[in-house]
């Protein structure tokens, strides 16, 4: 018989592994924990959201993996981060974006592995481990990063990155969970693994990003303006004639350069 303590441990390792990764990770500025933990138990919690969602609409399909259970559970993530950590003071850069990210999935994957964990037992916690909470963190970091930017830019920006964080979480979600099922042995589990890895791989540049973007990085002063008033710099001039500075990439409204994080303001 399975030691109850012994897979609860086993459920909630790879989810307290990955938040102190982001937390090490997240090196210029660190959030406050409490808003961590909202953070992370928002993400908890709304799990019962998408779990009924998918029990009304998911039928097994490829469609439905990633309208249903993708867009669902990308969404509950999203929304976990914008009722409280969006709103607040300490959300001012693009970093904070992923680790509220990070926060919010890694509490929605830590209760459905408890849930998988304690019905299939030791072997499914070491698979999940290894495949479906790192796969749930990345997507939220994906997601969060997409956020942070916009949370750093102008109105009529915003909604580019939301809809773009979003859809790539969904899709990378939809692919894994689509994969999984297909017939012929270890086929659909080596997919798996690469389509986590490429996640992995694209977050991982991501967070290298967004800490090259932190005002703190740069000294830069504004860093405590932000902190202040979390209020987003509007421009008055039109951001198809602004250019980067520093590298001279077109600026997308944002207070930092999208490809080399040197500062705007």
């Amino acid at each position: 018989m399975a030691d109850p303590i012994t897979l609860l441990l086993l459920a909630v390792a790879p989810a307290c592994f990955l938040i102190k990764y982001i937390l090490i990770k997240d090196k210029y500025k660190h959030e406050p924990m409490r808003l961590v933990f909202v953070t992370f138990a928002l993400g908890a919690v709304l799990l019962v959201i998408a779990l009924i969602i998918e029990d009304q609409f998911a039928n097994g399909t490829v469609l439905s993996y990633f309208l249903v259970v993708g867009g669902s559970e990308e969404f509950v993530k999203f929304a976990a981060v914008r009722i409280k950590a969006y709103r607040s003071p300490h959300f001012y850069e693009v970093m904070d974006g992923i680790v509220f990210g990070f926060a919010a999935a890694l509490g929605f994957a830590t209760v459905e592995n408890i849930m998988y964990v304690f019905q299939h037992g030791y072997i499914t916690g070491i698979t999940r481990a290894f495949l479906s909470v790192p796969g749930h963190a990345a997507y939220g970091g994906i997601m969060g990063y997409y956020l942070g930017l916009a949370k750093c830019s102008t109105e009529k920006s915003k909604s580019r990155f939301i809809i773009t964080g979003l859809a790539i979480a969904i899709l990378a979600h939809g692919a894994y969970d689509s994969v999984l099922t297909v017939p012929g042995g270890n086929l659909g589990f080596v997919a798996a693994i690469a389509i986590d890895l490429i996640c992995w791989i694209y977050v991982i540049r991501l967070i290298k990003k967004a800490l090259v973007m932190s005002p703190r990085r740069w000294g830069s002063a504004v860093d405590r303006g932000l902190a202040a008033t979390a209020a987003p710099v509007q421009s008055t001039r039109s951001t198809s004639t602004q250019f980067c500075g520093h590298c001279g990439a077109r600026l997308t409204g944002t207070r930092f350069c999208t490809k080399c994080g040197h500062p705007t303001s």
